[in-house]
């Protein structure tokens, strides 16, 4: 029974590896230093004393190298709204800081105004961007440190949501594929609770504090809900794991949808709170940068990281958790209250997709229902990879798709980059079925 049980598990996993490679498409990222391009051409189209608010930065559709940037200008003369679409020549490798052309309000930049512009006005700014580094570091280190900085968010992104696999999966050995669509949702909650204390005033910081425990709160009274009404009630009638995956699978198409249909009726941005650039190493044209948002989202996430592996390790809620996987009949004999235990699962594991989804919006202004199922592919991609049901190896394999994500990124074509991913987990599954910590899915899932 142990070895058919493991081969159906492996067949189930690769079937997962096939459908991650169709959605791999899903969720898109925006380039910083590109970001930084696009907003520093726009003063250079208005008069001096006009000041430029902006109200968003988004990628075009279908057109992977370029960027709208929207934003208002005010002055004495009064304001109104701008739009500008920086096109760059490449999306990986030394094209990407090529901007080469530049779409105000739908009318194209001429191509001297363009040549004058990244010749005189861009140029003064790499300048004084070189000039302002807190360290000094060549070029290619500075490029690393980069890649290296993005990385830090997505690896906590990833490391969340991995551990709500790892959380659900010690219990019970079921995979929930609303994971992702729950970090979503948690990121949408802020956002909304971010709208509703900006129309009661300017947002500070303790209104910013708020939305963020707002969304991780819906997100884990979200993911109960699923648990209660969807998960359990399978358990109690299935022993094959693939109805909750069906189950929950079909779960995430329906939030994805709710959140599609109801986005116009809401915001879903950030606004542009604290995204203006710290220029930390670099010297000779290139200065690696990041965003007191980015630190806010990494230090976030890092946060809910270490607080989690306290939990597990050092606290009552831990012990029950630990002595459930390991023998659940035994630890309902010995007093652990399982309903308790399982409904204080599916709130923790939910929370720390709630978190994921806030540092999302946190470092990238936004959030959108595409994002949720290419972040279940890769954090689930990370948990398997560490030992599904590991808490600890669901991290240490967030850390790995996130290095491997990033270093691929910077190097190599970004068009293959899930390819690989994908193709690294059909690798540890045959290689390593148990995850880098060598736990197959029969053996106890202890910390």
């Amino acid at each position: 029974m142990g070895n058919g049980t493991r081969g159906a598990q492996l067949l189930l996993r690769l079937a997962l590896i096939g459908f991650g490679l169709q959605l791999s498409g899903c969720g898109s990222m925006i380039d910083a230093d590109q970001a930084r391009l696009c907003r520093a051409a726009a003063p250079a189209l208005h008069d001096e004393a006009v000041e430029i608010v902006e109200t968003q930065l988004v990628p075009v559709p279908n057109d992977p190298t370029a960027l709208r940037y929207r934003y208002r200008v005010r002055s004495s003369l009064g304001g109104g709204p701008h739009e500008l679409i920086c096109r760059f020549a490449a999306q990986t490798g030394a094209g990407r800081f090529n901007l080469v052309a530049l779409i105000q309000d739908g009318a194209p930049l001429g191509e001297v105004k363009l040549f004058i512009l990244k010749r005189w006005w861009l140029e003064d700014a790499r300048s004084q961007a070189r000039g302002a580094p807190i360290l000094r570091l060549s070029p290619r280190g500075a490029y690393w440190l980069q890649q290296a900085l993005g990385g830090l968010v997505l690896m906590g992104v990833y490391g969340l949501i991995a551990t709500g696999f790892a959380l659900v999966h010690g219990l019970y050995g079921r995979i929930n594929l609303a994971f992702g669509e729950v970090a979503v949702a948690g990121g949408i909650y802020m956002l909304v609770a971010v709208s509703l204390a900006s129309a009661a005033g300017r947002l500070g910081p303790a209104g910013l504090a708020m939305a963020l425990v707002a969304g991780m709160s819906g997100a884990a009274l979200l993911s109960w809900v699923i648990g209660r009404t969807v998960v359990m009630p399978i358990l109690t009638r299935a022993r094959s794991p693939q109805p909750v995956l069906i189950a929950t699978l079909a779960v995430a198409i329906v939030l994805a949808e709710i959140f599609r249909l109801t986005s116009p009726f809401r915001e879903n941005w950030l606004p542009a709170l604290i995204n203006r650039p710290v220029f930390i190493a670099g010297q000779d044209g290139f200065v690696a940068t990041a965003t007191p948002a980015q630190f806010l989202a990494a230090g976030l996430t890092l946060t809910g990281i270490s607080l989690l592996l306290g939990l597990v390790r050092f606290t009552g809620y831990g012990r029950s958790w630990r002595a459930y996987a390991d023998d659940p009949l035994m630890a309902a004999l010995t007093g652990v209250r399982v309903p308790q235990l399982v409904g204080a699962t599916f709130a923790l594991a939910g929370g720390c997709a709630g978190l994921a989804g806030v540092a999302m919006v946190v470092a990238y202004g936004t959030i959108t229902p595409g994002d949720g199922m290419s972040m279940t592919l890769k954090a689930l991609i990370s948990a398997i990879i560490g030992g599904i049901g590991s808490v600890p190896g669901a991290l240490l394999g967030a850390a790995l798709v996130a290095c491997v994500e990033i270093v691929w990124s910077s190097a190599f074509d970004i068009g293959y980059r899930d390819a690989v991913i994908y193709s690294l987990l059909a690798a540890v599954l045959v290689l390593r079925p148990g995850g880098l910590f060598q736990r197959a899915a029969l053996s106890p899932r202890e910390f």
